[in-house]
C-alpha cells in the first residue's frame, strides 16, 4: 500500500460512537453526517474506490458492508466509481476478537479473491498502457492485516497503485 488516509483516530470519541453506531447500531446515515464536510487531496487520480469486503454471512446479517457505504459516499465527493473488485472468500473472525497483529494475519490470510465480474476488465485494464490505481476503503485500520491482504491480491492481479482510506485509525 503506497500510503493511508485516515479521517479520525480512533480514541476520538465522536469517531468511536460513529464506527460503533454504524457497524453495531446498524445506523447507515452516521457515514453521511461525519462525511458532510469531509475533502482530501492525495495528489492521485483514483480510478476506483474499493471498500474491503465483508463476507456474505456477515453482510446479510448487517444489512450492509460499511466499507462500502464509506466508499460510495466518498466516491460520490471525489467523482470516482465504487466497485467490488474484491470478494471475500472464507468466514473469519472478527478481527476486534484478535489479540495480536500475528493472529490478525493468520487470520485474514487467504480471504480474499478477485471478484469474477472484474477478472477479464482487469486483465484488459492493466496492459503497459493503462495501469489502475486503488483507493481501498475501511471503516477501521487497526494493524493493517486486511487491508495489505487487500492490497497483495490487487497488486498480484496488475492494479499499479493501492493507497488506503479508512474512516478511523
Amino acid at each position: 500500500m503506497e500510503g493511508l488516509i485516515a479521517i479520525y483516530e480512533y480514541q476520538e470519541p465522536v469517531a468511536r460512537a460513529v464506527v460503533d453506531g454504524v457497524k453495531y447500531g446498524f445506523n447507515r446515515e452516521l457515514i453521511k453526517i461525519v462525511l458532510k464536510d469531509f475533502s482530501f487531496q492525495t495528489g492521485e487520480k483514483f480510478d476506483f474506490l474499493v471498500p474491503v469486503p465483508l463476507h456474505f454471512y456477515r453482510e446479510n446479517w448487517r444489512g450492509f458492508n460499511q466499507a462500502e457505504l464509506l466508499a460510495r459516499v466518498i466516491g460520490a465527493k471525489l467523482l470516482v466509481p465504487c466497485a467490488r473488485i474484491l470478494k471475500r472468500v472464507r468466514n473469519t473472525k472478527q478481527q476486534v476478537t484478535m489479540k495480536t497483529k500475528e493472529e490478525r494475519e493468520a487470520n485474514i490470510k487467504g480471504a480474499f479473491k478477485i471478484n469474477e465480474k472484474f477478472k477479464n476488465f482487469l486483465q484488459r485494464r492493466t496492459g503497459k498502457t493503462q495501469k489502475l490505481k486503488i483507493l481501498l476503503v475501511d471503516d477501521v485500520f487497526t494493524s493493517g492485516a486486511d487491508m495489505r491482504e487487500c492490497t497483495q491480491v490487487l497488486k498480484k492481479a496488475g492494479v499499479k497503485m493501492v493507497w488506503g482510506l479508512a474512516l478511523a485509525h
